[in-house]
């Protein structure tokens, strides 16, 4: 981008946005908008899953495929590989065995290219397709998408290579037979930049070296704008540095809602939780609550922000003091204006002799369901669920899945507003956890293993329920 064209970005937008919190000391005056519904979720019920992929074996996020079918019917299964060059795509045909986990290699698929997705087609009614990730810096996975967007965020990144080891690659796939072209906006705490008129070809995956455009950034929020046709996409993050190390990667954010969750925010001793608010909105402020939701032990009154248009409000946990103290909780994120934002969480783990550092991120989820499908993985995973209902008290099963069949592990009732955390490290090495509620509830999954952490939402089984609409 010219020189010119930079000072006039910077002159409309009004400077460095990384760390714009503003928050709202006057009498709030609100005119609330009617806002469509836009749900981001993953679900089963649509059978057509978008994959944006990852890097080749010798990149920084290799990847892979699972399929998980919790139902007790068979499924056929069709995987097709999406490549970043210009090679014909290679399809193939796959059985998911009831009650099982099935392991796709995609870069069989792909050889030679540089980076790969998949669009999956599904003909089981309960069968969920995940990615998986693995590099020289750590693990990861990511569900699938089963919706494409006008509109992406990717909330947080960092592009100091040479100083910390990070690395920041945008993955964007177009899934359908005609280009798209893109927008590309940075905010990052050295300044503004952008890429213009950007091409995704058809059937084509795209990566942005992020770390080449916006160079020696400590943060960098990401807004993609599809002028013509839609996409998927993720943010890939390495950190591989003295005091921290890991790979996250994250679906990006679509469009952003009036209400989303954060289903996992961790306070505890070496655990740096950053909470991710952007308003990509050109001309409206967002007035936005982060109410915090624990398991009824404590009442805190909401975190409080006013977001202007087109900046991010960022919150520390640990400098917080009176959430440094919950351990563990849940946000629900409130536009009050019904403004839609982006929220993300970014949750970094540094080096000590009692946890297993790492970093990893996720977004916020925008919908409940009355089932939801979690994959675990790792030796210490847990399960998060949330009632974002204001008045119902839902009833909750744990169901363990395992090729041996389905069990209860646990039951409990979850009241208005409350949130639970269930430790899964006794429900089998690679189980999955299916959460059955008798009124929608968010459900997400902190997984750790002996070297790597990772920070998912689920998958619901049924069709999703915008939060806001939750009763």
């Amino acid at each position: 981008m010219t020189r010119s064209l930079r000072l006039l970005a910077t002159l409309i937008i009004g400077g460095l946005v990384t760390l714009g919190v503003f928050a709202d000391q006057r009498e709030r005056e609100l005119e609330v908008p009617v806002v469509p519904t836009v749900l981001g979720t993953p679900h089963v019920s649509v059978g057509t899953w978008f994959c944006a992929g990852g890097s080749a074996e010798t990149g920084i996020a290799a990847v892979g495929l699972e399929l998980v079918n919790v139902g007790g019917q068979d499924a056929a299964v069709e995987v097709i590989a999406v490549r970043d060059d210009q090679i014909g795509e290679e399809r193939v045909e796959v059985v998911a065995p009831a009650l099982s986990r099935t392991v796709v290699n995609l870069l069989e698929l792909a050889p030679e290219a540089s980076w790969v997705g998949a669009i999956v087609e599904t003909g089981g009614a309960d069968v969920l397709v995940e990615q998986t990730f693995d590099g020289l810096s750590g693990t990861d996975r990511a569900p699938c998408a089963t919706n494409t967007a006008s509109s992406l965020f990717a909330a947080d990144g960092a592009t100091r290579i040479l100083a910390e080891g990070e690395e920041m690659v945008l993955l964007l796939m177009n899934p359908f037979r005609e280009d798209a072209v893109v927008d590309v906006r940075f905010d990052a705490d050295v300044g503004l930049d952008s890429l213009e008129a950007v091409v995704v070809p058809a059937r084509r995956v795209l990566a942005i070296d992020v770390t080449t455009e916006v160079t020696v950034a400590a943060r960098v929020q990401t807004s993609v704008e599809v002028i013509s046709g839609r996409l998927v996409g993720h943010r890939l993050q390495v950190r591989n540095g003295a005091s921290l190390r890991g790979l996250a990667v994250t679906p990006m954010i679509q469009r952003g809602s009036a209400v989303s969750v954060l289903p996992s925010v961790r306070s505890d001793f070496g655990v740096f939780d950053r909470i991710i608010v952007t308003n990509p909105s050109n001309d409206e402020v967002a007035e936005v609550d982060l109410e915090i939701v624990t398991d009824g032990s404590v009442t805190l009154d909401p975190v409080e922000l006013t977001v202007r248009p087109g900046r991010t409000a960022t919150i520390e946990v640990a400098t917080e003091s009176r959430l440094a103290a919950l351990g563990g909780f849940a946000v629900v994120a409130r536009s009050l204006t019904g403004t839609p934002v982006a929220v993300g969480l970014e949750r970094q783990v540094s080096f000590t002799s009692e946890i297993v550092p790492g970093t990893s991120a996720m977004p916020a989820v925008d919908s409940g369901a009355y089932r939801w499908a979690l994959p675990l993985d790792g030796n210490q995973p847990m399960i998060d669920v949330v009632n974002p209902s204001t008045t119902a008290i839902a009833t909750v099963d744990i169901v363990v899945v395992t090729s041996a069949g389905r069990s209860v592990a646990q039951s409990f009732e979850l009241g208005p507003g409350r949130w639970q955390r269930i430790d899964g490290e006794s429900f089998g090495e690679r189980a999955v956890v299916v959460v059955e509620a008798s009124t929608p509830v968010v459900a997400g999954r902190e997984l750790t293993g002996f070297t790597s952490r990772q920070l998912l939402g689920g998958v619901a089984l049924v069709d999703p329920v915008a939060v806001d609409q939750v009763d």
